[in-house]
């Protein structure tokens, strides 16, 4: 059988991305989200989750972007001089490289994250991050080591099946499809930890290659050619407006592309005719 998550990331970033959330979920394809605990639009997205409990939420793990939920005395390995984390993923890796990042300090904001989430009545279904800084090994091992105390059971793992001489359309979808390729390289040595660990990932994962150039093509042939097994498809849907724009996103139109095409009827058709089951990471 051939299993499709379809997971929105980004939920709580804006109310633009919460309401493509949602809509994609109802109208379209989308299946499952992964929530930022520190973002703005967190109590709104919690609301709608709760109003929607057919849609499966997990956490979005964030150490890049905004400003941490543990207090930020006992996190300052992770932020800078503002109290913001760093911006970027290359932040947080070269942080790493050279010692300035304590491993306990990414526990104690991982702990904070999945508490709020977990206290604001939510059941969380897996654990993705932003930006992939879960590729980054310390961070991996932290997440594995502490996700279990709170019975989450499954992570993301972006190990892209990336084809040369595929959709590749231009010198950025290139230039992506190189890092999806290396961190599919990274998360080889995590696919064993996972298992003595006891927990869960998809067989396949797809999105990282595209992400900002979605087509109808592609996601038709991507539906077509699934693999068989369970696979996740990342999307960031959204709505773009004001705050989209003051959120420092590289992503804008590209996201309510994504959400055209998630509730395109002929692409919910096509999964429909195709025989593949949509579900979510507690169904994986």
């Amino acid at each position: 059988m051939r299993r499709l998550v379809v997971n929105a990331d980004d939920f709580g970033f804006t109310s633009g991305v919460n309401r493509a959330v949602i809509e994609g979920h109802r109208r379209g394809i989308i299946t499952s989200t992964t929530l930022m605990a520190n973002m703005p639009g967190f109590d709104e997205a919690v609301r709608l989750a709760r109003g929607n409990p057919s849609l499966g939420v997990g956490l979005h793990f964030n150490i890049t972007q905004g400003r941490p939920v543990a207090p930020a005395a006992q996190v300052r390995s992770l932020t800078d001089g503002r109290g913001e984390f760093p911006g970027t993923s290359t932040a947080v890796a070269k942080r790493l490289v050279t010692g300035g990042l304590r491993r306990a300090e990414i526990v104690i904001e991982l702990r904070a994250q999945i508490e709020k989430a977990l206290n604001a009545g939510l059941r969380l279904s897996h654990v993705d991050s932003h930006k992939h800084t879960h590729a980054l090994p310390q961070v991996f091992d932290a997440i594995i080591r502490t996700i279990p105390d709170y019975g989450i059971g499954a992570v993301r793992l972006q190990r892209e099946r990336w084809r040369p001489g595929g959709m590749l359309t231009s010198p950025k979808v290139v230039k992506q499809g190189a890092v999806a390729l290396a961190l599919s390289q990274l998360c080889r040595a995590d696919l064993v930890k996972m298992r003595r660990a006891g927990l869960r990932t998809t067989d396949a994962f797809f999105g990282i290659t595209q992400t900002g150039f979605w087509t109808k093509q592609w996601l038709a042939r991507l539906i077509e050619n699934l693999p068989e097994g369970a696979s996740e498809l990342m999307c960031h849907p959204g709505y773009v407006n004001e705050e989209m724009r003051r959120a420092g996103t590289r992503l804008t139109a590209s996201r309510e592309q994504e959400l055209r095409l998630l509730t395109d009827p002929e692409i919910v058709a096509l999964v429909r005719n195709r025989g593949v089951k949509l579900v979510n990471y507690a169904e994986v």
